[in-house]
């Protein structure tokens, strides 16, 4: 990097500082002549901007408009030319007093120094230091690739980069589960990057970069674009050898872990052959105990859950699938994803979180030998998952209310109407009175004295209530169909209440 400082110490050019010590340190990245007298739009930041002043106005307030507007295009110093045949042969104070009040260098260059000697000067240090930087790059590159061909990469990928760059990098999985992490990786950096990853989408088509504002910059970038195999975070440096040699760290750091996740294709085969094995109905536990255990699947009792994918997107949801839930197996069939997995409170929350979208079935928790039953449930529940747009768990209590949100309002209140109008026609608090009863008695299976009990009625109140029902309603009450179409439009209208209840 050079500065303004660098530029004052050259001998060859003699320019001199008419602004102290005022922003010596500014970073120099070009050289640029222009006589303009608002030169903003013209400049891309980090000039030395070079002028004669021919065509400034040398007042106070056109001196400060010029010098401000400068700043405004992020200039790292200003340099007017003096001597023989140019219109100033000694700095003008207007100028001086300008830089001075917005902080600007300004050099003065000699009648015998010309212009373009001083930027030749600049573009010969900034060639000489790129080249610098790339031949740092060229060897650190080699190190690195060294490292990627020793017993332990990623480990030995991610130490090496922190010894020589003081950087630090993390490896996450598809899911942002930690993969590997360099030392010196503390909480704040695991979650901003973890945070990331759950917000990665297709739409940055590659590595972006995020924090500053106060906070480290750091990069992020996916392991595949489309449906990334896991992701590689560190810090961003200033440093251009480092910036070079950073991309051949992501590829060797990329390469690796696609040769892991090949390198396991035949373990994953063998896994999904043995759980296929284990949803055979009928299979003796003795022998389920064996399969499972072969496979990692010690605990008992065991869960299927069941993801449908896209055609198009399977393989890399399995993948992903597999990070997120590294004790589990999977198996895909056509284009369901299934997963054998222990118990989990959150499993619902993450498989719909890495699968977004797509339908999502659980069955029931059940012993090794008979998943085919959970897996039975988990495929049964995918259509329901489809239909109600979030993931379906077999334990979810309430199985007649998950089933009428199947249907449209308009024909639950239809057939809520149709069986209970008889009692819709009452006056409202006899209506609400025998509904209330029937609903107690129905949840009872007709046993007088729960249902009396829970009323905090007579036995023989029931009877008479539960009678009057009956006839109003043409059902026998001792038929299980009727006493279920009841209870059905009983459910139905607590989902799609049509009248109110009195005060």
């Amino acid at each position: 990097m050079i500065t303004v400082q660098d530029v004052l110490s050259a001998p060859t050019l003699r320019l001199t500082s008419m602004s102290g010590t005022a922003g010596v340190n500014n970073p120099i990245t070009a050289a640029h002549v222009s006589e303009l007298t608002r030169p903003r739009d013209w400049l891309q930041g980090g000039e030395l901007l070079m002028t004669v002043g021919l065509m400034l106005p040398m007042t106070e307030a056109g001196c400060r408009d010029y010098v401000r507007d400068c700043v405004a295009g992020g200039v790292a110093a200003l340099c007017l030319g003096l001597g023989h045949g140019l219109p100033y042969q000694a700095p003008p104070a207007p100028l001086v007093e300008a830089a001075r009040e917005f902080g600007v260098p300004l050099l003065i260059a000699p009648d015998s120094v010309p212009f373009i000697a001083i930027t030749k000067w600049i573009f010969s240090r900034i060639a000489e230091e790129e080249k610098r930087a790339l031949e740092d790059a060229i060897e650190l590159s080699y190190q690195l690739t060294a490292v990627a061909a020793g017993p332990s990469p990623l480990s030995g990928l991610l130490d090496t980069w922190r010894s020589v760059s003081g950087s630090l990098c993390a490896v996450l999985d598809a899911s942002g589960g930690v993969v590997q992490l360099s030392d010196g990786v503390d909480a704040a950096f695991l979650q901003d990057a973890e945070d990331q990853v759950g917000r990665y989408t297709t739409r940055a088509r590659g590595w972006t970069a995020f924090g500053g504002a106060g906070r480290r910059e750091l990069e992020l970038h996916p392991v595949r674009i489309e449906n990334p195999l896991a992701f590689v975070v560190l810090e961003r440096s200033a440093d251009s050898a480092l910036r070079h040699a950073s991309n051949v760290l992501v590829s060797l750091l990329s390469l690796e872990l696609e040769r892991r996740h090949v390198a396991g294709e035949p373990e994953r085969q063998r896994r999904a052959a043995a759980l296929a094995q284990l949803l055979r109905p009928g299979l003796r536990r003795e022998r389920a105990h064996q399969i499972a255990a072969g496979i990692g699947l010690s605990r008992d009792p065991l869960q299927i859950a069941v993801v449908r994918s896209a055609p198009d997107a399977v393989a890399d949801l399995t993948v992903r699938i597999g990070s997120a839930l590294p004790d589990a197996v999977l198996r895909q069939r056509n284009w369901d994803i299934e997963i054998a997995h222990p118990e989990s409170a959150g499993l619902a929350d993450l498989l719909s979180g890495v699968a977004e979208g797509c339908a999502i079935g659980i069955g029931a928790l059940v012993p090794v030998d008979a998943l085919a039953v959970s897996a039975m449930q988990a495929r049964s529940l995918v259509a329901v998952s489809a239909r109600l747009g979030r993931a379906v768990d077999a334990k979810e209590g309430e199985t007649v209310q998950l089933l009428l949100r199947l249907g449209s309002a308009d024909v639950l209140s239809g057939f809520s109407t149709a069986v209970l109008a008889p009692l819709d026609q009452l006056e409202p608090r006899e209506r609400v009175e025998l509904q209330r009863t029937l609903e107690e008695w129905l949840r009872a299976n007709g046993a007088w004295d729960p249902a009396a009990a829970a009323l905090s009625v007579h036995r023989n109140t029931v009877r008479n209530r539960i009678d009057k029902i009956a006839a109003l309603t043409g059902r026998n009450l001792d038929q299980a169909d009727d006493r279920m179409e009841l209870w059905l439009a009983l459910k139905a209208r607590a989902v799609t209440p049509s009248t109110d209840e009195p005060d």
